[in-house]
């Protein structure tokens, strides 16, 4: 989720040209190329830029945000460094020069957004954290100032999308700042600033991402899937928005669709984009069973360098392993899993849970529960044809159930899917795994479904008390955000 934060301050409208804050051909083309993950050629554009205009202040926020999305790509410690030197040496540039811009606090509350992320990531949360604060701050002195102003209107409705879904381990920050937020405000904010904007080149492509993202960081990725496939065709076409179009399927269960939008992107174009392209394909090609799955995996292992999403992929290797017969392998990179890499993101921390389970994982399951996950249905119901949980150790009955009752919500069937559920928690409520917290937050989603809120009250709650902190964290999540909704309709 963090790194889904990052990318939202990266982003910023610009249609107006200010003293010191000028939005040249060169600015405007170098935007373009890093959404595009063209970032050398976009740099090549910044300088040329700086070097007739050295008093170009967006020109060097944007050359700032160009080493901030390398980060964000795939930054080392060293890089880390030299991205921290080179923000103290731009705001000492900048601050304090061209203050009655209204672009002088935007791209000051962007920049420390990036800086203060990047700190957190790297471990120093304290000085990360103030960074933030100050950013959070600056966007509303700035719209106290310039009210109308569109890139400060998108960080609020950034901040209010954020704000909403902080990760565990800085959620203290809205009660320590004593910082509010409102969702929903956030999510109409940014549609609201797309539509106005959808048909100004350039404008249309900062607002599409963040109204993307806002779905990303909520983990509600089915409320964008209409908007990803049908963004007109000029940013449509750019690597970003490719990359999440296929994403975005990915995320909702439409597997082989996102392998097709995946099949339209021309990587050699977009070298240094070849790691998120690798990350997403091996992916989708695990879901769908594909021993192709394992040259992407292993590339993106080749090419990382940042210590994010490891234990994720590592964890994903493991499983192409076992799903390929190699059970020892699978044992040792889960110790790799479980010894290396970091701890910053949800994806990893999941990989942490699996690759420290008390049992050894079912292959069949395994393959099931890809499959369903990647919408594989009929592929789903052939695997576990003849599965015979009754004769299995609890652990292997309990996700045989959950999954049977997931697929049976998918196909509409509600009674069956209910039952399976509830045969979940009753096996499952006295132990260590999650399966049967998610089998509470999928009775409380039935339940809402059908507007029976004391019923969806109840296995919300029920989701969240038999939540523990080393489970899938969307359950958590989720449950309490239900838990809101419920206590909203309710009069």
């Amino acid at each position: 989720m963090i790194r889904t934060f990052i990318t939202l301050v990266f982003l910023s409208v610009n249609t107006y040209l200010f003293a010191g804050y000028e939005i040249t051909e060169n600015c405007k083309e170098a935007q373009m190329l890093m959404m595009d993950i063209k970032l050398d050629k976009a740099k090549r554009l910044l300088a040329d830029e700086l070097k007739r205009n050295p008093e170009n202040h967006y020109a060097l926020y944007l050359e700032q945000t160009c080493y901030a999305y390398a980060m964000l790509i795939n930054g080392s410690e060293d890089d880390y460094e030299a991205f921290l030197e080179s923000y103290e040496k731009k705001r000492d540039i900048m601050d304090g020069r061209f203050t009655q811009s209204p672009y002088y606090l935007s791209c000051k509350s962007e920049m420390e957004m990036q800086a203060g992320m990047f700190n957190i990531i790297y471990g120093s949360e304290f000085s990360g954290v103030n960074k933030m604060y100050r950013a959070y701050k600056h966007v509303y002195e700035n719209l106290d100032k310039f009210p109308a102003f569109k890139p400060s209107l998108m960080l609020d409705g950034f901040f209010n999308v954020a704000m909403s879904n902080l990760p565990p381990f800085v959620k203290w920050v809205t009660s320590f700042f004593g910082v509010s937020s409102d969702f929903d405000y956030g999510v109409k904010l940014l549609n609201s600033l797309y539509e106005t904007q959808k048909n100004i080149k350039g404008a249309n492509a900062q607002t599409a991402l963040f109204v993307i993202f806002a779905a990303k960081i909520n983990k509600t990725p089915e409320m964008v899937y209409p908007f990803t496939q049908n963004l007109d065709s000029n940013i449509a076409n750019l690597f970003i928005f490719q990359y999440f179009k296929a994403n975005i399927e990915y995320r909702t269960g439409r597997n082989d669709q996102a392998l097709n939008s995946l099949k339209q992107i021309d990587i050699n174009s977009h070298p240094e984009a070849k790691i998120l392209y690798h990350y997403l394909k091996g992916k989708a090609l695990l879901r769908k069973l594909d021993n192709g799955a394992g040259y992407h995996i292993r590339q993106y292992l080749k090419l990382l360098k940042k210590q994010e999403y490891f234990k994720e992929m590592t964890y994903n290797l493991a499983l192409f392993e076992l799903l390929n017969g190699n059970r020892n392998q699978y044992d040792k990179l889960c110790e790799v899993v479980q010894e290396e890499g970091a701890e910053i993101n949800e994806r990893d921390r999941e990989a942490l849970y699996d690759a420290t389970l008390d049992y050894s994982p079912d292959v069949t399951l395994i393959k099931a529960r890809l499959l369903l996950d990647g919408g594989y249905l009929n592929r789903f119901k052939e695997v576990l044809d003849g599965y015979d949980a009754n004769n299995r150790k609890l652990p292997y009955q309990l996700e045989y159930y959950l999954l049977s009752g997931r697929y049976e919500m998918i196909k509409g069937n509600i009674p069956l899917a209910v039952d399976y559920f509830k045969t979940v928690i009753n096996k499952g409520k006295e132990t260590d795994y999650y399966f049967a917290s998610d089998a509470a937050l999928k009775l409380g989603t039935i339940y809402e479904n059908d507007t029976d809120l004391e019923m969806a009250k109840k296995y919300y709650k029920l989701a969240a008390d038999l939540y523990e902190s080393d489970f899938y964290e969307y359950i958590d999540d989720k449950a309490a955000k239900g838990l809101l909704r419920i206590k909203q309709k309710q009069p």
